[in-house]
């Protein structure tokens, strides 16, 4: 792995949020700049929803210069180069399952304040929403709050209105 990037992952995240305010990006990871560009959707809200990506040299120059602070076009290239992602993340909005660019795949499960599950529990959650990651028990976060955000950031692409 080049060091720039080792260096980026230890030194911890710059300012901002990995969760894009732009609606044509996607966010793949926790730290500034990682995200991916839209190339299209079709399906949105449906039970075949899809959303085809791209990481662009964009994408890995603002991750660069943003989070690494590193504005070399060999930084551009590392990035590119070992950022393996799949072009696309797909969702049934009826089932309210979705997969991610990783290849991981979440289901919905509505809000955690009215969850009847986490309150006989006796669990707090520290979200508005239960999103589940396939085969495990636990609801995210199960390790931080950015990995939340950017799950439901792809769920309220894909399908819009369930998750407000």
């Amino acid at each position: 792995m080049p060091l720039a990037l080792v260096a980026g992952i230890l030194l911890g995240p710059a300012v901002g949020s990995a969760v894009s305010e732009n609606p044509s990006k996607l966010s793949y990871g926790a730290r500034i700049g990682m995200t991916m560009t839209i190339v299209s959707k079709e399906g949105i809200g449906t039970a075949n929803a899809v959303i085809r990506l791209k990481h662009t040299p964009q994408d890995a120059k603002v991750f660069c210069v943003e989070y690494l602070r590193d504005d070399s076009l060999r930084c551009i290239g590392d990035v590119i180069a070992t950022t393996k992602l799949a072009d696309r993340v797909t969702g049934n909005c009826v089932e309210r399952t979705w997969t991610d660019m990783h290849g991981s795949s979440y289901s919905f499960h509505g809000s955690a304040r009215q969850s009847p599950e986490m309150i006989k529990k006796g669990l707090l959650s520290e979200t508005d929403y239960l999103i589940r990651r396939d085969g495990d028990e636990a609801f995210l976060p199960n390790l931080s709050l950015a990995s939340y955000a950017e799950r439901l950031e792809i769920f309220q692409s894909l399908c819009p209105g369930i998750a407000k």
